[in-house]
């Protein structure tokens, strides 16, 4: 383990950082974006039979709280297996639309201290204009989350601006309006699908002190 990682894992441990779930359950039957499967689970093995149980899961790649990456819409971009680790966690922002000027504009962002390297997490539906993606991607943001399950509508402008820039784009994410306001670490780490175009993840923030947000990845 490496000093600097050894160190934000010390400040992230403290018992008085909240660490809050902002992923949707996977439930049997349910889609998450219409003209997607829906999730399914088969049993295979059984307790009465085998002595133990396990289940086979059909799960579409877009299915409940999961992360988008370039592959989605560029055919020779990479998949999710392909992108460093580090592009799944980091500082995190938490912003309501509500209330914000429109459209977003790259001096707004950085008075609500949105910068470089930062996750940009957003309450409901913003339904961000390309404008709006043009100021996030200028503040040089490396992830946009949305609590929609999706970002935008076709033809998909937005999906193609973030992930052409390889910004990874989070969508059916849940409870962001708990972090509005606070200092926070995110976490979204993907399946390692090979060549896969998006995953689920399991999507937390930890809330930390403001004197700990300081210099996070």
């Amino acid at each position: 383990m490496t000093a600097p990682f050894g160190d934000l894992l010390q400040r992230i441990r403290k018992p008085e950082n909240l660490i809050v779930d902002l992923s949707r359950t996977l439930v049997p039957g349910e889609s998450s974006f219409s003209g997607d499967p829906p999730f399914l689970v088969l049993p295979w093995h059984r307790h009465d039979v085998h002595g133990f149980a396990t289940q086979v899961l059909f799960l579409p790649e877009h299915a409940a709280t999961h992360v988008d990456v370039p592959r989605h819409f560029f055919k020779d971009a990479w998949g999710v297996e392909a992108i460093a680790l580090e592009h799944f966690f980091g500082r995190a922002r938490a912003l309501d639309p509500e209330g914000l000027p429109r459209p977003l504009e790259e001096t707004l962002l950085r008075k609500l201290n949105v910068a470089e390297g930062d996750i940009v997490l957003f309450v409901g539906n913003p339904k961000l204009t390309e404008e709006d993606a043009q100021a996030l991607l200028a503040c040089g943001v490396k992830g946009v989350g949305v609590e929609a399950e999706s970002i935008d509508e076709p033809p998909f402008p937005l999906h193609r601006l973030f992930l052409k820039a390889g910004v990874l784009i989070y969508e059916n994410l849940t409870g962001v309006a708990h972090l509005v306001g606070k200092d926070i670490l995110f976490f979204g780490f993907p399946l390692k699908i090979s060549s896969a175009t998006a995953s689920p993840v399991r999507a937390v923030a930890i809330i930390l002190p403001s004197e700990d947000a300081s210099g996070l990845p």
